[in-house]
């Protein structure tokens, strides 16, 4: 990494809570606690370089706001240390700073002087705020309490920016707004990449976060749950917002699944795995490598005829892909006593990130009755290398 310019060591934040309003003046004078700590933040510790552009996502309440506070100065850690090099521009909730009353420039002007803004530049930071927002002097003129939303964030988003910060933050803040001026403000926020500022963007907007960071990390109630490259950080809270609608489990180790119980079907299951090009059973993949779909089959009658049919099944419980062998109307039904192994070979893995698993079903001569079935097994992670998100990779050419 390059020079560390924020810097979190075991960072928290808690916020006494009173039953009454009359209890805070009880403890001051009885020395005694009478409150609770909620947490919003504890033991988080995270670096971001010179350069870097970070992202933070997570659920709502998940911590995020208070991590941002914390780095951008506003709050103060109830433990741990955060350290911040270099100016920073902020933007937090929408609004922060200003004062309802006053008007758009007057604001403008009290946000250039506490970011050390010299007087002498103020009408050039104030013009070059004016003409960025794209907001008529009219409008400038009035109390910002009578701005919507859009107008908040576009003054907002170019106060920040106009002073040019070593360290960007921004909380949620290009959600509002037009699409016209979202654009300009993403645009500005990849010059700043290009100038070596540090950014730190957190948004609900995935494809923004996968788009724009180098490097991510998902909060999960006040913690750190998952920190390192975006795609892998954003795939993994994508896979947990999945199994929150009651998808699945996490991942199974080892990579086989082996039923407990032995079936007293005629067919069965023996085992199912996943297998790379090297015929070692994994259960985590890239997209577009090799794969075998590998199901052990032990059967005690030659005469009993079986088809085998398979599923990759998201962990939403969303069927990604489906087949049997009986589906080939020219292949007939498999026969064997003993142990048979039935592998569908995958040339290229066409998943994108995510989590899945298998379904097997063991079926008759007909493809109606089944005699033996594991559902949702053999769980494995696929991780993308590229930048193309949904479900599956499909092959395409650009015609410009």
């Amino acid at each position: 990494m390059s020079e560390v310019v924020v810097r979190a060591e075991g960072a928290g934040k808690g916020y006494r809570l009173y039953r009454r309003p009359a209890d805070r003046l009880r403890e001051l004078l009885f020395r005694r606690p009478l409150h609770q700590t909620h947490w919003a933040l504890r033991g988080v510790s995270l670096e971001l370089g010179r350069g870097e552009t970070f992202g933070l996502v997570g659920e709502n309440g998940a911590g995020k706001s208070t991590l941002l506070k914390l780095m951008a100065g506003t709050s103060r850690p109830s433990e741990g240390r955060v350290e911040v090099r270099g100016r920073v521009a902020a933007l937090l909730e929408l609004g922060a700073g200003f004062h309802p009353e006053e008007s758009g420039r007057d604001n403008v002007h009290l946000m250039g002087a506490l970011a050390g803004v010299e007087p002498a530049d103020r009408q050039a930071y104030y013009e070059a705020v004016s003409a960025f927002s794209e907001l008529p002097e009219e409008v400038l003129g009035r109390p910002v309490k009578t701005y919507s939303s859009g107008m908040f964030m576009r003054l907002a988003f170019a106060a920040a920016t106009a002073i040019e910060p070593e360290v960007l933050i921004i909380d949620e803040a290009l959600s509002v707004g037009d699409l016209h001026f979202q654009k300009k403000s993403l645009d500005r926020i990849m010059r700043f990449r290009t100038a070596a500022k540090t950014v730190l963007f957190c948004s609900h907007n995935l494809y923004q976060v996968r788009s724009l960071c180098d490097r991510a990390a998902w909060l999960h109630e006040g913690r750190v749950r998952c920190l390192g490259e975006t795609d892998e950080v954003v795939s993994a809270y994508e896979d947990y917002e999945r199994e929150k609608t009651g998808a699945g489990a996490p991942l199974e180790r080892p990579a086989i699944y082996r039923p407990l119980v032995e079936g007293t079907a005629p067919v069965r299951i023996a085992s199912i795995a996943m297998e790379n090009a090297a015929g070692n059973s994994v259960n985590r993949f890239e997209s577009l490598q090799p794969a075998d779909l590998v199901v052990e089959v032990e059967a005690e009658d030659p005469e009993v005829a079986f088809h085998v049919g398979l599923a990759v099944i998201r962990n939403d419980r969303e069927n990604v892909f489906g087949t049997s062998t009986h589906f080939d109307p020219n292949r007939p039904p498999l026969r064997a006593a003993g142990h048979r192994r039935v592998v569908l070979h995958l040339p290229r893995l066409m998943l994108l990130s995510g989590e899945y698993a298998l379904s097997v079903y063991l079926l008759d001569d007909s493809g109606l009755h089944s005699y033996d079935l594991a559902e949702q097994v053999c769980r494995f992670a696929v991780r993308n290398p590229g930048r193309d998100f949904g479900i599956v990779s499909m092959d395409y050419q650009w015609r410009l």
